[in-house]
């Protein structure tokens, strides 16, 4: 290499008498100091940990206002002509360009081979100043220096930086790749000041753009697929936001999360790529911050090309990983591999997850390595291609943060393993902790569309028969839904008769039914219609059912509504939304979307959005379920029979709640199915009536979807920050309404809550939460402690407040149902105001029943020590337990 020839021959030395303090780094050979973020040449295709290749440092030193530069060697003592050519006015056509080409240097420094000491010089190689401040370590495979600032002139924004390595070791690797850039700003990270729990959900409208197809860019596979991170978020228990690309550029956003979560990030903006891969590499590396993930990673740009270079090069650097082959159409099974790791609990070794016939694509990703050694990963599960060939399907690994990777998209998606994996990310071993939504085994939500509601001669045949139905339900599993009705507007067949529908409506609400808008006329494709039309359709028909029902309608007034016909694509879905408060949209479930895609469609959207993630009644009958024909080489409907129709949805629950954490079951059927529709003998009402009992018995909370709107809302601004002690867990929640929400506690083997400090509403494994939440402290052990608290409340009911000292208790809640209370003493010891006794005692029978519905508690003790209050009528209830 043909470097600037030095003028001087003899090299006057300026030595530099004063010990300048720098405020992170020490100048005497040690690396420990240097910030991870501050190597310049990045290893492009592995972790840096697993780097062993030669290492240039820089920094900016705000305090001694001096230019930092450290350099590593591996194979190598450091010699005379190593140099740092510094491009100080950012001009590459100014200045000293090295083989006549690269640089344009103003200034370099250079190591004297007579004493191997640092110098520095002009661009024309005359001596400036030297030796430099400087230390080598003992082998001299590591040199520091430092640079004053005042040595070279005035600088803008920062210098251009190219180096060698006794003109051996190149940095940057071929100088035609550019300059490395150190700005004259110091390194400026924020300080994570941020002690509560979050994720970040990142939606990417470049990667949505290529998503499956991008002829396709107005229908909601990617936001269902958005969604459902967002639904296996409120699993995990863990609060979230919503982020752009945008904010993937600013690590001050970044830092808020111990967990960032990419449904598809395959493509990314190319004009934002820079930025975007500096602020995760910090993110990871400097904060610990978490990767969930599946398929590609950074690849592509926005333009449909591959990233320069090896396109994997970005999940090698943040992941330790990169694609090795795939293919496709094959058959598919994900097996459980690793059943001892924290977030395979539950599972048994070699248990079928997921299994996909005929249809699927796989790849398939290893560790990566530099040679020696390689990037250290768990197996978590394998996926089995064609019931041969074996790979890995999703595996978790460690580069700064805790990582989970999904092979495809569908094992992300379709499985209940991605809020285990969050949990693991973000808490490790084991989650202290989780924020829950209802204080149930699982929330049940269903959708009735009311098609035949505008049918004039029929309304009375269905929907009058359907009252009947749901308070026989509601009497015997304290069953409530959402029923959306359309009005008509084709007279005299399709109509409403208010003086009718009204009285018969305001029955459906005064058992805790909501009533929102199945449109105006029931058009079978909303995509057809105008903006106009879309307007007609929702707002008007609400705002009329709104005029005839809101007098009797409960707290608030809810806009409520359920798109009819065909599946509507996200254009329409955001249009009709504008007129509601929320909207429940199309089936998205595996294979057609997936399962639970309930939250918000992007993150602008201010509503929330809701799939149903069973089968319509009348696509199981009357349309078909997809059936695979070896004939024909595709998915063909086959109709069912109630029969097998009945076994189908049980499946289908079984598989929604399995392996799941307080699951929200989304039901759709129709006004016609449980009439009608038995009358005819295509549906039987046991299809309906055994789905709603064995939720029943496995502890669904029954709710409206307004009302699981509004959590869901709530869910996402609420905070919760946990300290995890040996035998105690502190918990903050903040949040404006979480009366209905409750926080499970993480207990081993044979523990419950025992106690928690000034607060009288739990259960043995669940905390109950008033309206506006706050701190509290709780015990674990094998025994409660003997205190008079709540144990259990009933479904929906919002707890506003509670006070006690252990022994008496204060309590308002509003709902309806029954109250659960274990007092410190018999009940003769009590005076009760508020409410009636329905229940003291023991019983074995009610207590095995109460199990079966999902309450956590204790059962009956003798002497009436255990109570319940009853509460027959909706509103508000306040109650004084006080010792004689």
């Amino acid at each position: 290499m043909r470097k600037r020839k030095i003028k001087n021959s003899l090299i006057l030395s300026l030595l530099l008498s004063v010990n300048i303090l720098h405020a992170d780094i020490s100048i005497d050979g040690d690396l420990s100091d240097w910030n991870i973020l501050e190597r310049l040449n990045l290893p492009e295709n592995l972790p840096p940990y697993l780097s062993k290749n030669d290492a240039i440092y820089a920094k900016y030193d705000d305090s001694s206002n001096a230019y930092l530069f450290a350099l590593k060697t591996t194979a190598q003592k450091i010699g005379a002509n190593t140099t740092f050519w510094l491009n100080t006015d950012n001009d590459v056509n100014t200045g000293f360009k090295v083989w006549g080409s690269y640089g344009g240097a103003e200034y370099f420094v250079n190591i004297y081979s007579g004493d191997d000491k640092p110098y520095l010089y002009d661009s024309d190689g005359a001596f400036v100043a030297g030796p430099l401040e400087y230390s080598y370590n003992d082998e001299k495979t590591v040199i520091e220096l430092s640079i004053p600032s005042s040595f070279l002139g005035n600088i803008d924004g920062g210098i251009g930086v190219i180096a060698d390595l006794n003109d051996q070791v190149f940095f940057p690797r071929y100088y035609d790749l550019g300059q490395f850039f150190v700005s004259n700003s110091p390194l400026d990270l924020p300080t994570k000041t941020f002690s509560d729990k979050r994720v970040g959900i990142v939606y990417s409208q470049t990667s949505k753009e290529h998503f499956y197809d991008a002829n396709l860019k107005i229908k909601k596979a990617y936001s269902q697929i958005f969604m459902t991170m967002q639904y296996q978020s409120m699993m995990a228990g863990i609060p979230f936001d919503l982020l752009s690309e945008d904010d993937l550029t600013d690590i001050s956003k970044l830092i808020k999360y111990d967990t960032l979560i990419f449904p598809n990030f395959s493509f990314v903006p190319k004009d934002k790529i820079k930025k975007i891969h500096d602020a995760l590499y910090a993110a990871i590396y400097y904060y610990g911050i978490g990767i969930i993930t599946a398929g590609d990673w950074m690849t592509n740009l926005s333009d449909g090309s591959a990233i320069n270079g090896d396109a994997y090069k970005n999940m090698k650097q943040m992941l330790g990983i990169g694609r090795v082959d795939g293919n496709g159409p094959v058959k598919i099974s994900l097996k459980a591999k690793n059943s001892s790791h924290p977030i395979m609990r539950g599972y048994t070794q070699n248990e079928t997850i997921l299994k996909y016939d005929n249809n699927h694509w796989y790849s398939y990703f290893a560790p990566v390595s530099n040679g020696e050694e390689e990037q250290k990963i768990d197996i978590l599960a394998t996926q089995t291609i064609n019931d041969s060939d074996s790979y890995n399907g999703v595996i978790a690994m460690q580069t700064g943060g805790r990582n989970v990777h999904f092979s495809s998209l569908e094992f992300m998606g379709d499985s209940n393993l991605l809020w285990s994996a969050i949990q693991w990310s973000v808490y490790g071993e084991k989650s202290p902790a989780a924020l829950k939504i209802g204080r149930f085994n699982n929330l049940f939500v269903s959708r009735n569309d009311m098609d035949q509601s505008q049918e004039i001669d029929e309304v009375k045949e269905n929907d009058g028969a359907l009252l009947r139905l749901l308070k026989n339900w509601k009497r015997r599993f304290n069953f409530v839904g959402s029923y959306y009705i359309n009005i008509g507007n084709n007279p005299p067949d399709q109509r409403t008769d208010w003086d009718y529908s009204s009285v018969l409506y305001r029955s459906y609400i005064d058992l805790g039914n909501e009533i929102g808008t199945h449109s105006y006329t029931h058009p079978h494709d909303t995509n057809k219609l105008s903006t106009d039309e879309l307007k007609f359709e929702f707002n008007d028909s609400m705002d009329i059912i709104a005029s005839h029902l809101n007098p009797t309608w409960r707290d608030k007034n809810i806009r409520g509504g359920a798109v009819p016909g065909a599946p509507e694509d996200i254009k329409t879905a955001e249009e009709i939304m504008q007129y509601l408060d929320y909207l429940s949209g199309g089936y998205s479930g595996e294979g057609a979307g997936y399962p639970g895609a309930m939250g918000y469609l992007t993150p602008s959207s201010s509503k929330v959005y809701l799939s149903p993630n069973m089968a319509f009644d009348f696509t199981l009958i009357e349309f078909g379920v997809p059936v695979w024909d070896e004939n024909e080489g595709k998915f063909v409907p086959k109709p069912l029979s109630p029969e097998e129709a009945t076994r189908y949805w049980q499946n289908e629950y079984k598989k929604i709640i399995k392996h799941a954490s307080q699951p929200i079951i989304h039901w759709p059927w129709h006004d016609y199915g449980p009439t009608t529709g038995v009358k005819s003998g295509k549906y039987s009402l046991s299809m309906f009536t055994s789905l709603i009992k064995r939720a029943y018995f496995t502890g669904a909370e029954f709710l409206t979807s307004a009302d699981l709107a509004a959590r869901i809302e709530e869910f996402k601004n609420s905070k919760i920050d946990i300290k995890n002690y040996d035998d105690t867990v502190t918990v903050r929640v903040d949040s404006q309404n979480a009366g209905k929400f409750a926080v499970e506690i993480a207990l081993d083997n044979g523990e419950k809550i025992q106690s928690v400090d000034n607060w009288y509403a739990y259960s043995d494994k669940k905390l109950f939460l008033d309206k506006d939440a706050g701190s509290y402290t709780v015990h674990k052990a094998e025994e409660r402690e003997n205190v008079t608290h709540i144990t259990r409340l009933p479904m929906r009911a919002e707890l506003l407040s509670v006070e006690g000292d252990g022994s008496n208790l204060s309590f308002s809640f509003k709902g309806e149902g029954v109250v659960d209370i274990s007092l410190a003493k018999s009940l003769r010891n009590y005076r009760i105001s508020g409410a009636k006794i329905s229940y003291s005692g023991y019983k074995r029978t009610h207590h095995r029943n109460n199990r079966k519905r999902g309450c956590s508690r204790g059962g009956y003790g003798k002497g009436g020590k255990n109570i319940q209050l009853t509460f027959n009528n909706y509103g508000t209830h306040t109650v004084t337990i006080e010792e004689r």
